[in-house]
């Protein structure tokens, strides 16, 4: 974090937007001295957002909105509006979340899954994943869609950000990440709910897509209890590792700490099921150059976001489901030992 004023750390692809480019881009979070003249300050990046960029289906050759030169999102071939990055083990066809069915290995698709089942004289229940999610048939991705519904009406509350309103009101300067207000009044609630302020349209448009991407697919394997537990725990640990590096200096929004814990969750959950994992190794370098590379932007919150995402992500995926005490135990440790660092670490 920098101690210029705030800036905006999400920028835009070259050659136009995330909807127009064809590929996943995603938050930034802009960090700075709300009292500073001058107001947010853009930044725009070469290849993308620093800290939004979702998984893709190969590593990219080049930055978004390329043309031919950029490879295809993967969708599900059931559902040809969704991108996924999990394929049938058997056949090799993309599959969302609600067509996979779990297997020995991996996932297989309603197809395959139904003829081994038939073959194995099988039940037609819904099943589970192997993680401990559960196929829905009625709202699937709900959590999802709660959280991003919390930024929008936080977004209104805090005046519409550059559409007209100001960064600075009084609803953003008492939800933000603010060390001194931490330091002085022990506001340590600022390390979850500044993961839901954002600094303009550009900003919130980002992470709300990234969310989506990430946790509409996470959601389905892990479940919706596990799901949030990770949104929260790795808001608050990217926002206790920036705390904890720039003390009362402290000034920061944006869902990007959860956003990068995803994309370390996924990573490892992918690994967990012998999923292709080069394209999320690609897209972390990339985010991660861009964060120490172009100032206003929190790449303490980045990293803190990262590190917690991976430990959280090995919980869930090494620990069976049905251990569930266990699992719980382990991640509300993860949380406590946040909240201790943050309370006697400064």
């Amino acid at each position: 974090m920098t101690n210029s004023p705030w800036s905006e750390s999400e920028s835009e692809p070259n050659g136009g937007s995330a909807a127009s480019a064809g590929k996943p881009v995603g938050p930034g979070q802009p960090t700075g001295q709300p009292s500073e003249p001058g107001g947010w300050r853009p930044v725009v990046g070469q290849a993308g957002p620093a800290d939004g960029w979702t998984p893709t289906a190969q590593p990219a050759g080049g930055p978004p909105g390329r043309g031919s030169e950029h490879p295809i999102v993967p969708r599900c071939y059931r559902h040809h509006d969704r991108e996924t990055y999990v394929s049938c083990q058997r056949c090799g066809r993309a599959i969302c979340p609600d067509c996979m069915r779990p297997a020995d290995v991996g996932f297989h698709c309603p197809e395959d899954a139904g003829a081994h089942g038939r073959r194995a004289g099988g039940s037609s229940r819904r099943p589970g994943t192997r993680l401990g999610g559960r196929a829905v048939q009625g709202r699937p991705g709900l959590v999802t869609l709660v959280l991003i519904g919390m930024c929008v009406a936080a977004y209104i509350l805090q005046g519409l950000p550059g559409l007209g309103g100001g960064v600075d009101n009084a609803f953003t300067r008492d939800f933000a990440l603010n060390g001194l207000a931490m330091e002085v009044n022990g506001e340590y609630y600022r390390l979850l709910t500044a993961a839901f302020l954002h600094a303009s349209i550009l900003h919130i448009l980002l992470n709300m897509y990234a969310l989506y991407l990430l946790g509409y697919q996470l959601e389905q394997i892990l479940g919706r209890v596990r799901y949030l537990a990770l949104f929260v725990v790795c808001a608050v640990g990217g926002n206790t590792l920036s705390y904890l590096i720039n003390g009362w200096s402290t000034y920061s929004v944006g869902a990007s700490t959860a956003v990068f814990g995803f994309f370390a969750a996924y990573y490892v959950i992918a690994r967990r099921l012998q999923a292709d994992t080069s394209a999320i190794l690609v897209v972390v370098g990339i985010n991660l150059i861009i964060s120490f590379t172009i100032s206003g932007i929190d790449k303490w919150g980045h990293i803190g976001g990262l590190v917690t995402g991976l430990v959280v992500g090995m919980v869930y995926a090494y620990i069976p489901p049905r251990r569930v005490w266990l699992q719980t135990l382990a991640v509300g440790g993860v949380l406590a030992a946040l909240l201790v660092a943050a309370v006697v670490g400064v």
